[in-house]
This record gives structure tokens, sequence and C-alpha cells, in this order.
């Protein structure tokens, strides 16, 4: 009797589990696979979800920057034809591109995330506040200089007129060829000197203001060569040159507020300026920014998908192996 002695020809990778175990451990396997696909997508979802975040919020912020150029554009052009024709209308259109422009910075101040677009946003707010208050200097002086030449300016011009011609009209017999001669070519002159300030009015130009004051010179020179007797004429003639006084610091007034004028409008531009150099520099960098988020969303994505295709192919691979050792017993 011949015996054969069994001799294992394979050998079990997993010679103490049961089959059925073995099925359970490969499908653990391939189901902690997918997990860690979805959590790497998840992840990586998350991760662009926050890019999106991000660049919708440069979006907004560069469109709150343009605000602040586009309001910028209106209050400068405002002002500055509001200083050309001194109108109560186009001050109170300045006003309101001013309380315009406020709301947009302010705006863009409240949307602002980061430090330093908070802090760059800041000085836009500082130079806007040197803005306004420029530009409220600007609009009390055109004022003043309105008063001014509705008040004093006008006023003493028509008072001298009419006191010339009362000088005129009370000269006596004797005199009144002397007088009527000389208080003519006061008028006269005063005539050219009042269109010349007018001159100046309407243009501010201090080439203009300079040939007014000079030819005040000559109308005030021919005014003390009328001479005259009569104390009466006298009195007219001293009443005369205090109107022509006035009248001359009335224009040295306007003159002084021009230049001053002309100065703030400098003063303006360069703050005007450095908040268009400031909304500028924000665009640039909020452009950037959204270029950088792109840059980043699109490397997340492509490195997502990397990821979730090696892990799929990975799981395909593994069930396949756990598969073809279970059907071979091992």
């Amino acid at each position: 009797m011949s015996g054969r002695t069994a001799s294992p020809s394979k050998r079990t990778l997993f010679p103490t589990l049961r089959f059925r175990t073995k099925i359970i451990l490969g499908f653990a396997a391939v189901l902690v696979i997918s997990a860690g696909s979805m959590a790497f997508s998840y992840f990586g979802f998350e991760r662009v979800s926050s890019g999106v975040g991000s660049y919708r919020t440069s979006v907004s912020e560069a469109d709150l920057a343009r605000n602040i150029d586009r309001e910028l554009l209106g209050y400068r052009s405002a002002a500055r034809y509001f200083v050309v024709t001194g109108k109560e209308d186009d001050a109170k259109a300045a006003l309101e591109a001013e309380a315009s422009l406020k709301a947009a910075i302010d705006q863009a101040i409240k949307s602002a995330k980061k430090p330093a677009r908070q802090e760059s946003l800041n000085k836009l707010a500082k130079e806007f506040s040197n803005f306004s208050a420029t530009f409220a200097k600007i609009l009390q002086a055109k004022r003043d200089s309105a008063l001014l030449v509705q008040n004093q300016l006008q006023r003493n011009a028509n008072l001298l007129k009419y006191k010339l011609d009362d000088i005129g009209n009370n000269a006596s017999d004797a005199e009144a060829q002397a007088i009527e001669f000389g208080t003519k070519q006061v008028n006269a002159q005063f005539q050219t000197a009042s269109s010349a300030a007018s001159n100046f009015i309407l243009n501010s130009d201090q080439a203009v203001a300079a040939s007014a004051l000079a030819r005040l010179k000559f109308v005030d020179n021919s005014l003390g060569a009328v001479y005259s007797m009569d104390d009466k004429i006298v009195a007219g003639l001293k009443d005369a040159k205090a109107l022509l006084g006035a009248y001359r610091q009335a224009l040295e007034k306007l003159i002084a507020n021009a230049k001053m004028i002309d100065d703030l409008v400098t003063e303006m531009s360069g703050s005007a300026g450095a908040i268009l150099q400031g909304a500028t520099a924000m665009k640039a960098d909020l452009v950037a920014e959204q270029q950088r988020l792109d840059a980043q969303s699109e490397a997340t994505i492509g490195q997502t998908e990397q990821l979730v295709l090696i892990l799929a192919v990975g799981g395909t691979l593994l069930g396949a192996v756990l598969a073809f050792l279970l059907g071979t017993g091992m």
C-alpha cells in the first residue's frame, strides 16, 4: 500500500483568513482609496472655492477703485468749472460731486479686506479731505469776491459817476467850463479803468488787473487836478476821491482773492493727482492679484485632477490585483 504525502503546492498570502474575510479586506482597501480620492477632491474644491471667493472680492474692490476714478474726474471737472464761472448752480453741482466721491471712498474703505489696502485707502481719504478743504476755501473766496463786486465795486463805481455829474451840475458859471472839462476827463478815464476791471472779473488775468490799477492812478491824478474855489464843489471832489479810493481798495481785494484762488487751484490739482495716482496703483494691484488668483486656481484644479486620476487608476489596479489573488486562491 503506497501512500502519498500531501505537500502544499501553493501558499496563500493570508493563510489564517477565511475567503469571505479576504473579500471584505479587499473591498475595504478599495473603499479607503475611494475615500482618499473623494477627500482630495473635496479639499481641492475647497481651495478652488476659496480662490473664487477671493477673486470675487478682488473684482468688487477693483470696481470700487474704478468708481473712485470716475467720481474724482467728475468732481475735479465740476470744481474747475465753478472756478471759471463762479455761479452758485455750478458750486452746487461741485458739492454734489464731492459728496459722491466721498461716498465712493468710504465704500471702498468698508469693503477693503487687507490691511495694506485699507492703509492705501486711508491715504486717499486724507488726500480727499485736503481736496475738499481746498475747494471750500475756493468756494468762500469766490463768494467773497462776488459780494465785493456787487456791494463795493459796482456800488462805488455808480456813486462816483453820480458824484462827478453832480459836481459838474453844481459848478458856478465862472468855473462851469473848467469843472465840466475836468469831470468829463475824469469820467472818461474812469470808464476805461472800470472796463479793464470788468474784464479782470471775467478772466482773472493779472495783467489786466495791473492795467486797471494803473488807469485808476491816472483817474486819481486827473481828479486831483480839478480845482475850485467853491466849498460845495471842493466837498464834492473830496467825496469823489473817497469813492475812488474805496473802488480801488475793492479791486485790490478782488485781485488778492484771484491770486489766492489760483494758488488754491494748484494745491487742489496736487491733491487730485495724488488721489488719482493712489486709485490707479490700487487698480493695478488688484488686477495683479486677480491674475495671481486665477493662476492659483488653475494650478489647484490641475493638481486635484492628477491626484484623483492617480487614485482612481490605483484603486482600479488594486482591485484587479486583489481579484486575481482571490481568484487563484492565494
